[in-house]
């Protein structure tokens, strides 16, 4: 047999049909001639002239016959050539590839396409069995086709696998990670085969000449892609399944939202209900006003404070509820002092609907709804803590006044030491103007000089009984402008004759130009009399060689306070009374009523000061308080 190639591809699956067929034309023309040979058998020797000219004129006659068909021949055999190239060319230039076996299943003849499919030289293919190309796992289903032709069934098709000494490098790859890993499997083992269809014919030449044609039809990335829409399918499916299941599951949630928030309605409606009830029972009066000022809620204790129903109030101006004065400020009100209430607690007078007013105490608190926002105000009335306080000061201030009678009584002697110096002097001086004008020519300019000495005497002596006399006489409190260095010296000097007696040292830091304050100036006094007598107390008790020391100093702070400081060296105050030293009835004397301290406190606070102290046991002991600096 021939080897095969694409150039007598052509002769190979056409040259045996035309050969048969001349070769029948040329054997009946044969047949024939012979035939009329053997019947007329003439002997042209022994032929008239007449027989052989029409003889010649015969054989003349079928000559051109044979020429005209030998000219049809050839005219087919050129149009037969020229449909053989088209095919030809057609069949290599096809991806599908052709080839025709024998009875046994040898390959007779190829394209190029079948070739490429079996990746087997076209010239190496004469002879070679199909079977040898198919997958072994296909072969059993390849040899129940190959039996089945008998049957002639054209629509017989067979999917195999061929074995590919290579594995191929094709175009269409899995699709890889965006695949699940069962997907990426079944593609990676079809990369590895080449998949083919197999499509059959059985051909006859005649009775013994039969020709198995087969179409082989490479199909491997149909597979490939059918498998991966397989894949992408399930994975849809997958994904179509996760996304019910979170829907349903979502679904859920939202149903628990929706009970939740159902619950939380129920909660609110009820928390809001205890909140009216709270808001309408609560002693303090609330007031909801917006940024004009105009009232948007009320409780029912403004009704009990002010006068008014709640119905009178809601839609009106808050001034409403304000003394004259501040009604005809209403916009300075609201831009100004409203805002500046806010997180303090305020004591104002306000206006009952009957015209009394009424003193309160007033917070304000800012919230903003929907973006709007909104002041709530929480008023308190305060008529009768005024009251107690009026009677706590009233008390208080008897209480100050036996405190001064105390003190006075413990600086008797020394005031009246005090007092008879000038008496002592107004004396001296009254017997020496008398002696002065017995003389016979009184010296009138030295008589004026010891007058004038008596008086001054007798002034300081009144000074003395004075400043005694202001200082315990009980009176209202009654606050002014003072300048506490001023009220140090005036103590100071009370206790002059204390100071003296006990020798003890004194330094005196105060400073200068200090900012004055707005006190009551008796009872600052007071305060600073009770320290300084606890000092001298204090240092009464030391030791003879030591020296007694009071330190007095004026301060401004960074807080716009004066601060004043009396300190002394004396033995101090145990850890154990350090915290009880300010009650009252307390004391460290031995005859002590307790009270000093404890009224000393209340006055300072009074007086809008607080008042502490420091001590270290056997190093003495350090009483300050602050006092605020008057406002300008």
């Amino acid at each position: 047999m021939s080897q095969l190639n694409p150039e007598n591809l052509d002769d190979d699956v056409f040259s045996s049909k035309e050969q048969k067929l001349m070769s029948r034309q040329r054997l009946g023309t044969r047949k024939r001639a012979k035939a009329v040979l053997g019947k007329a058998n003439p002997d042209v020797a022994r032929l008239p002239p007449q027989d052989i000219q029409q003889l010649i004129s015969e054989l003349q006659v079928h000559q051109l016959e044979l020429e005209l068909q030998n000219e049809e021949l050839n005219w087919a055999y050129q149009e037969l050539t020229a449909s053989r190239e088209r095919y030809a060319r057609l069949c290599n230039s096809g991806t599908v590839g052709y080839i025709t076996l024998s009875e046994e299943g040898l390959i007779q003849h190829a394209n190029q396409s079948a070739a490429k499919l079996l990746d087997c030289p076209l010239e190496l293919l004469a002879s070679k069995k199909l079977g040898d190309f198919i997958h072994p796992a296909d072969q059993e289903a390849y040899h129940i086709f190959f039996q089945a032709f008998a049957t002639q069934d054209p629509d017989k098709i067979l999917t195999v696998r061929l074995n590919d000494h290579k594995k191929l490098d094709r175009s269409l790859q899995c699709p890889g990670p965006r695949l699940s890993n069962c997907m990426q499997a079944t593609c990676k083992e079809s990369q590895q085969f080449t998949v083919v269809e197999l499509r059959h014919a059985i051909n006859y030449f005649n009775v013994n000449d039969r020709h198995i044609c087969l179409a082989i039809n490479d199909i491997t990335e149909r597979i490939l892609a059918q498998e991966s829409i397989a894949c992408l399918n399930e994975k849809l499916e997958q994904k179509i399944a996760n996304q019910a299941q979170e829907l349903v599951e979502s679904n859920q949630k939202l149903q628990k939202k929706i009970d939740e928030l159902h619950h939380s309605k129920d909660q609110l409606e009820e928390r809001e209900a205890k909140l009216n009830a709270i808001f309408n029972a609560a002693i303090e009066g609330i007031i909801t006003v917006d940024t004009s000022g105009i009232i948007v809620s009320v409780n029912s204790a403004i009704e009990t404070i002010f006068g008014y129903r709640q119905e009178e109030l809601i839609g009106c101006s808050i001034i409403k509820l304000m003394p004259t004065e501040i009604q005809t400020k209403r916009d300075t009100y609201m831009q100004t002092r409203m805002p500046d209430m806010l997180s303090r607690i305020r004591s104002i007078d306000g206006m009952r609907k009957d015209g009394v007013l009424v003193p309160v105490d007033i917070s304000v608190a800012e919230f903003s709804i929907d973006g709007a926002k909104y002041y709530a105000s929480i008023v308190r009335d305060v008529s009768s803590r005024r009251l107690k306080e009026l009677e706590d000061k009233a008390h208080l201030d008897e209480l100050a006044h036996v405190t001064r009678l105390g003190l006075m009584g413990e600086m008797a002697s020394g005031i009246a030491h005090e007092v008879n110096q000038p008496l002592t002097a107004i004396a001296s001086y009254t017997q020496a103007c008398l002696n002065f004008m017995q003389a016979e020519q009184p010296d009138l300019l030295q008589l004026r000089e010891v007058l004038q000495k008596t008086y001054q005497q007798a002034l300081k002596a009144g000074q003395i009984i004075h400043r005694m006399r202001e200082f315990v006489t009980s009176k209202t409190t009654h606050r002014s402008s003072v300048v506490i260095n001023d009220l140090i010296n005036v103590c100071l000097s009370l206790c002059a004759a204390d100071l003296k007696h006990n020798n003890i040292v004194q330094k005196i830091n105060l400073a200068k130009n200090i900012p004055v304050v707005y006190v009551d100036s008796v009872q600052i006094e007071q305060v600073l009399l009770n320290l300084i007598k606890n000092s001298l107390d204090a240092l009464k008790n030391l030791p003879e060689n030591k020296q007694q020391l009071l330190s007095i100093q004026t301060s401004q702070d960074d807080h716009h306070r004066i601060v004043v400081r009396i300190k002394d060296n004396g033995p101090g105050i145990e850890k154990t009374e350090q915290e009880k030293i300010l009650t009252p009835f307390f004391t460290t004397k031995k005859s002590g009523m307790g009270m000093g301290l404890s009224i000393s406190q209340s006055l300072v606070k009074a007086n809008g000061g607080e008042l502490f102290f420091n001590s270290e046991p056997g190093k003495g002991t350090t009483f300050y308080f602050t006092l605020p600096i008057q406002e300008q």
